[in-house]
């Protein structure tokens, strides 16, 4: 309904254009497009795909007022029926989990701007993606998300050969008592995260590598974000210590 009574029949002529050049989706048209049978039939991802490509016509088309309309009024719908996406202020539709979710990404893609940390940007920002996918790929962003850790952990101890057990307890358990060594609590509190982060290695193992069968199981979609989520904020730890053992001199 909001579609018809929103978009004029020029911006729909080029939408359609632009859906099937896209992904080859066709909308049904019987003396005149039939919206109702497109939106309650089609694919998901064409759907998806059509809402952004909308967008993307008001804003040249018409103006950023009217591409602003539109995407308020997806969201209203997305609110209305408890999806589980979101739109975004470009236009794309992606996964929405919750609000923390999305303020802890940016808060840990603002640590990664330096350039030193641009190989664990990458893994961690493809780690997002797979959670944001029309279909979530939890099993590629658990292993995104610790490859960032492991990238961060190798550059802060180069004689890491890998983010395991023996490797936190012999370069990262060391260093965080050093360098919380004149406040007993916190070095109290640091060795405990030290071990909830080996846990959170341990657990993350499981949809690393696989699983011994052709179709690897997927993570459940709360565990996906629970471990991606948890993976963030321990890469985040990493890069203040890495950032502070530079400042140090090692």
């Amino acid at each position: 309904m909001l579609f018809e009574e929103f978009i004029s029949e020029q911006a729909a002529e080029s939408i359609v254009k632009k859906l099937r050049f896209k992904s080859g989706a066709t909308v049904p048209n019987r003396w005149g497009y039939a919206w109702e049978e497109f939106f309650e039939n089609g694919e998901l991802r064409d759907i998806l795909d059509l809402i952004t490509i909308t967008n993307t016509v008001l804003a040249q088309r018409e103006n950023a007022g009217a591409a602003e309309v539109w995407r308020k009024g997806v969201q209203a719908v997305f609110d209305s029926q408890n999806a589980k996406y979101r739109i975004t202020p470009g236009g794309s539709v992606v996964l929405r989990v919750d609000e923390n979710f999305e303020t802890e990404r940016a808060s840990t893609l603002a640590g990664l701007e330096d350039k030193r940390y641009s190989g664990a940007r990458i893994e961690f920002i493809d780690a997002y993606k797979a959670l944001s996918a029309t279909d979530p790929d939890g099993k590629r962003a658990v292993r995104a998300v610790f490859e960032a850790c492991e990238i961060v952990l190798k550059l802060t101890f180069p004689g890491a050969r890998r983010l395991a057990a023996p490797e936190l307890g012999q370069h990262l358990s060391p260093f965080v008592a050093r360098y919380y060594a004149s406040d007993a609590p916190a070095q109290d509190s640091a060795n405990k995260l030290v071990q909830g982060f080996t846990d959170w290695v341990a657990a993350a193992q499981f949809y690393r590598h696989g699983q011994g069968q052709e179709e690897p199981n997927q993570p459940p979609l709360e565990l996906a974000v629970l471990l991606v989520s948890t993976g963030a904020s321990h890469l985040r730890w990493l890069i203040q210590l890495d950032k502070a053992k530079l400042a140090s001199g090692g």
